[in-house]
């Protein structure tokens, strides 16, 4: 597929799911796409009281400033809708890692509506994620998960995607996690 086609939406008929490039009137459906997945997703990783005082208001405002900044389409972010309504989003950019060889890219930011979780859509998005990259030219891709995040990286590692053995911890709010690096490797 050409870097142009990345750019149009497509709808898969089987799931009626349609995938399209977010503008900056998505950052709302992001925001609130991303307070509830890590709500759903961290609910046991990290504390309630942190995941009930993520504010959709807030990451509105920063996902607005980073599509407005997104002038040169550096870091794109997808949208997938299923009847008209957000079901998740991914999003990507350089890798901000110093020690990942170039040409490279890594996935920011991968989440789904809890209620349409093993629907095809966190596939969908990251496939569309994945070949826009590789139209750039990224050979290796990178992307950071939590460590005790199982359903997460088992679904990365269902999709080729492997652990290349690199953890950094996660301060937030008086409490810290760990995340791990995933690869995936430029095809044979």
């Amino acid at each position: 597929m050409e870097a142009t086609e990345m750019t149009k939406s497509h709808t898969d008929p089987a799931t009626k799911l349609s995938i399209r490039r977010a503008t900056v009137a998505d950052a709302r459906a992001i925001a609130d796409l991303v307070v509830r997945g890590w709500q759903a997703a961290y609910r046991d990783l990290m504390p309630a009281d942190f995941l009930g005082g993520l504010s959709v208001p807030s990451r509105e405002v920063a996902w607005r400033s980073m599509l407005e900044g997104d002038v040169d389409g550096l870091t794109p972010a997808w949208i997938a809708e299923r009847n008209g309504r957000a079901v998740g989003f991914v999003s990507v950019g350089p890798p901000r890692d110093d020690e990942v060889p170039l040409p490279a890219a890594e996935v920011y930011a991968l989440y789904v509506l809890p209620e349409a979780w093993r629907g095809g859509v966190g596939r969908s998005l990251l496939t569309t994620a994945v070949e826009y990259l590789r139209t750039r030219g990224a050979a290796l891709l990178t992307l950071w998960v939590l460590e005790d995040n199982g359903p997460g990286r088992a679904f990365y590692e269902v999709m080729g995607w492997e652990p290349d053995g690199a953890r950094q911890p996660l301060e937030m709010a008086g409490f810290s996690v760990t995340e791990v690096r995933y690869r995936l490797p430029a095809p044979e």
